[in-house]
């Protein structure tokens, strides 16, 4: 059997804004990005454990390995001014006020797999522009939990 690698163009990037009711309970979801109505030009998503050695005087090799912390990050990049989304990435306590990231659900839909990153918030909003290209919208962040799927 061949292998073919899944082409980033093939990839469904879907972002969502999580709904809580007033006890916090999960009551949905709103989707803000689809990649099949809006352009992302690269995305990124990082799982990083912090481990260490453990060695120590008169131990040259470690004797064991110490997993920490776990985190997982997120990036991606969208082409074109899209208001409505950058307005929804955050929100604050007055109508326009957005200096703090909502909720996401981030779901990266490949062809053998999906990965899902659940309590996300894109802590980094960016606009910027050059001349002659597209107003780009970047977003960097964390997510608490991260679960991947192996399609049927």
């Amino acid at each position: 059997m061949s292998w073919n690698p899944t082409n980033a163009n093939d990839v469904t990037l879907i972002v969502s804004v999580v709904e809580r009711d007033d006890s916090g309970s999960r009551t949905g979801t709103t989707e803000l990005v689809n990649t099949g109505a809006v352009v992302v030009d690269d995305f990124s998503i990082e799982t990083e454990e912090d481990l260490e050695a453990l060695s120590g005087i008169g131990n040259p090799e470690a004797l064991g390995i110490s997993r920490g912390d776990v985190e997982h990050t997120f990036s991606f990049t969208v082409q074109g001014e899209d208001a409505d989304l950058m307005m929804d990435m955050s929100s604050g306590d007055s109508p326009g006020d957005s200096t703090r990231a909502n909720e996401l659900e981030i779901l990266a839909k490949f062809e053998g797999f999906n990965i899902a990153l659940e309590g996300a918030y894109a802590g980094t909003r960016n606009v910027s522009g050059s001349s002659g290209d597209p107003i780009e919208a970047e977003f960097e962040g964390m997510a608490t939990g991260k679960r991947t799927v192996r399609k049927q």
